[in-house]
């Protein structure tokens, strides 16, 4: 069980980017053919007809974003290799991959509805409570192979870095909801 905990700890830098690459590519095949769009770092909808230039975009944003962390890791002094943290990162993002799956197979109006707004009168109270625990154990796992595999590269776990990789992985959450709606409406 710890193995499958610190998965991007343990596996090769080799391995880790190969497998990354993997989930980045499958999840913009995905979103393309069932037209389910990216939001955020952490978020997809329906789109109903997307572009498959609207997926790749989303898909060179998710490639952009572990670079916020090695310019972090640099300016605070880190010993970090770039692609080791590149790779360990796009390694550590792919359970988000899996937030797509409720569109793809179940009511895509229901999802849209629900990831616009959980709260909406129009959902039932079963499927709003089944998306948002859902979405919470996906999102635990994210941050947590995230932070392994940046603690990894950086080589320490205190506080300090506990607090950079969460000001970072906030950051990049708000950065890659900026590129994707400029993106996807000046593609």
């Amino acid at each position: 069980m710890g193995y499958l905990l610190h998965r991007p700890a343990a596996i090769s830098k080799r391995n880790a980017l190969l497998w990354g690459l993997f989930w980045l590519l499958g999840s913009a095949i995905l979103g393309w053919h069932f037209s389910v769009v990216p939001t955020s770092l952490v978020g997809y909808t329906w789109g109903g007809g997307a572009l498959l230039s609207q997926t790749i975009y989303a898909l060179l944003m998710f490639v952009s974003l572990a670079l916020p962390m090695v310019l972090v890791a640099i300016l605070l002094g880190f010993k970090v290799g770039v692609a080791e943290l590149v790779s360990r990162m796009l390694f550590a993002h792919s359970p988000i991959t899996l937030l797509m799956f409720p569109a793809v197979i179940g009511d895509k109006v229901a999802y849209s509805t629900f990831m616009t707004n959980p709260f909406n009168a129009q959902l039932s109270t079963l499927y709003t409570v089944s998306m948002m625990i859902f979405i919470a154990i996906i999102f635990v796992w994210y941050i947590y192979w995230s932070f392994v595999a940046f603690s990894c590269v950086v080589g320490r776990k205190d506080w300090r870095v506990v607090g950079v990789f969460g000001v970072v992985m906030l950051l990049c959450y708000m950065l890659s909801r900026v590129m994707l709606e400029v993106g996807i409406y000046n593609i």
